[in-house]
């Protein structure tokens, strides 16, 4: 069913309203390269207004608006995505079962559950195994993820790009010194010596954090200490073995990057990533590093991740702590992981206690539960999956025949598919947009007036939208977000999880004409974002996990590109939908990407220490 000429189809009513599955095609021009680059320029001129305007009316903007002030009249705006109410029954029972979850002992314990023969990324527990063994250190991985970075980078005619910033001393003495502990048997915990690399827009002690732009780094100069979250990786004994590629301000969804070059797609160098956490994907994807922290404001952790065949765990609004410069309301932090378990390690440590978080989040109103992975490994006999169908078939015909699959494999697991309807996305999405635009003006508006050319012409555009919303908008926006968060909580007490593609379209052809000035194309970004409006605007968790390929992409004739389902839960439910996600995964046949480092393999050829 394509969005702009089909009817919308009329679902069950719910609180009066029909669910109608309403999302439209975005109307816009794709612009590339100098058209670009003139248009961010005009848009920012007298006739930019009018110009916005245009935009605004052909893509329905006021939509939200109407919406507000006809069915939601009486509706309060609600910023924070979390519950209003606390449920004292779910968070005693959290509380109950995370008195005896062990990290440690999950880490080590046997979950693989991927297809004997069938190709399969080393794990951080592989990494910790050969270290115990004594077969390989800690330091030898560092000198081999140091020399496979500088080998992907330097590929012609086309580089990875995904790690830009390395200090290969600083890994190295970090390598030594887990490889003492290692030694003593003294390690830190479970990624003690395992290489994991961090998104270029949060704080790595002794690196700039560029948020993908070249300007930044020189007016702030090295973080003088870690983020809260690379902390806790840190305190945990990962080797921090550098930052990664981004699009720019993590504005985008494609990856591309101006300044640094464009992060590329494993399977296929021609290829987006997807993005804005471009690097941190292609890093895991390629075999560099098992585990990337990305953070995710408008699908920035599940689309590349979806596209580059990995898995991307957004985990609840306020889950892990962070610090970023915009999107307070809608950004979310979170792992990419080779496998199911990764991600779900990665989750547990970025997550795990913070002395400073209680104060940080004391203005969000009710407790925020104990992490733990209960149910990991249980059945999913009884698991209640919901799929809003009109809005899951909504995507190539050959990514929905694949997930369709993936769902027909749950049920033969013991799941009940139950058919549930969530009305007005065409709101939500727009509520979502101007929400996400919005805040990321806001976040930047302080560069504007000195450094604005100084932003991709991408990066401008957006900048303009995001600046052009009335207060009106905004407030009409977060009604929006109340109702959509008030239609989740219908569905979940009928479901436990929903389900749907990842993406619309698979990893899209990296054009040349793209790379000096980049595109506008929003067609293809609303493409790609269509599954992951709910997730960043009402706060609910979600994992992108990979459950097959495509054999032809349209776009390009490239076979091979990854296919992934988008596994979402209320609030706190991270467990629930990793239980899901780890049975997806058993259930695919993996490929190996055309470009892979085999680093425990390229290890061996370095010295002990």
């Amino acid at each position: 069913m394509t969005q702009d000429s089909a009817k919308a189809t009329e679902q069950p009513k719910q609180d009066g309203v029909y669910a109608v599955y309403n999302l439209r095609e975005v109307a816009a021009p794709i612009l590339k390269g100098i058209p670009l680059l003139l248009f961010s320029r005009l848009i920012r001129s007298s006739l930019g207004s009018f110009i916005l305007s245009i935009l605004k009316k052909d893509n329905d903007i006021p939509c939200v608006i109407r919406l507000a002030e006809d069915i939601l009249k009486e509706w309060m705006p609600q910023y924070y995505p979390l519950p209003e109410q606390h449920d004292e029954v779910r968070y005693n029972k959290h509380v109950e079962v995370s008195k005896g979850f062990q990290l440690g002992e999950f880490a080590s314990s046997d979950e693989n559950r991927k297809k004997e023969g069938d190709f399969k990324y080393h794990t951080s527990q592989d990494y910790v195994e050969k270290y115990k063994s004594g077969e390989l250190s800690p330091y030898q991985v560092a000198l081999a993820v140091i020399k496979a970075t500088k080998d992907s980078n330097e590929i012609k005619p086309k580089s990875l790009n995904a790690i830009v910033q390395m200090k290969e001393d600083d890994l190295l003495q970090q390598a030594k010194e887990s490889s003492e502990r290692y030694k003593k048997k003294k390690t830190m915990g479970p990624l003690d010596g395992v290489p994991v690399v961090i998104k270029d827009e949060c704080d790595v002690k002794g690196y700039p954090t560029t948020y993908g732009t070249t300007f930044l780094a020189a007016l702030d100069g090295e973080a003088k200490e870690d983020s809260p979250l690379v902390a806790k990786l840190r305190q945990g004994g990962a080797l921090l073995a550098g930052k990664t590629n981004m699009h720019e301000c993590g504005i985008g969804t494609t990856g591309y990057n101006w300044h640094f070059g464009p992060a590329r797609n494993p399977h296929d160098l021609g290829h987006f990533t997807g993005g804005s956490s471009s690097g941190s994907a292609a890093a895991v994807a390629a075999g560099l590093v098992p585990l990337a922290l990305g953070f995710d404001g408008g699908g920035s952790i599940r689309i590349p991740a979806a596209l580059c065949g990995v898995v991307g765990l957004k985990p609840t609004f306020k889950r892990c702590d962070m610090d970023m410069l915009a999107c307070p309301s809608v950004g979310h932090a979170g792992p990419i992981a080779c496998s199911v378990k990764d991600a779900a390690v990665g989750y547990a440590i970025m997550a795990g206690p913070n002395k400073n978080a209680s104060e940080r989040n004391k203005h969000i109103g009710i407790p925020i539960p104990p992490v733990h992975l209960g149910s990991f490994s249980d059945s999913l006999k009884g698991l209640k999956v919901g799929i809003f169908e009109e809005y899951f078939n909504d995507a190539d015909p050959e990514i929905v025949e694949i997930c369709s699959k993936s769902v027909k494999a749950l049920e033969s697991e013991g799941a009940e598919v139950i058919k549930i309807s969530l009305p007005h996305m065409e709101e939500v999405k727009i509520a979502h947009a101007v929400t996400v635009s919005t805040e990321l003006a806001a976040g930047y508006s302080k560069y504007f007036h000195k450094h604005m050319n100084k932003f991709t012409p991408e990066s401008r555009v957006s900048f303009s939208l995001g600046q052009s919303f009335s207060s009106c908008d905004f407030l009409a926006a977060q009604k929006v977000r109340r109702y959509a968060m008030h239609t989740l909580e219908e569905a979940f007490s009928q479901v436990d999880v929903i389900l749907s593609p990842a993406t619309g379209c698979t990893a899209p052809k990296l054009p040349k004409s793209v790379e000096k000035y980049g595109q506008s194309n929003l067609s293809q970004t609303a493409n790609l974002m269509r599954y992951i409006y709910h997730g960043n605007l009402c706060g609910i968790p979600g994992v992108a996990v990979p459950v097959g390929y495509s054999e032809k992409n349209k776009a390009s004739g490239s076979k091979e590109l990854p296919i992934s389902l988008l596994i979402q839960a209320r609030h706190w439910e991270e467990d629930t939908i990793l239980k899901v996600a780890r049975c997806c995964e058993s259930n695919v046949s993996h490929k190996k990407p055309k470009v892979y480092y085999d680093i425990l393999e390229m290890a061996k050829a370095e010295p002990m220490d």
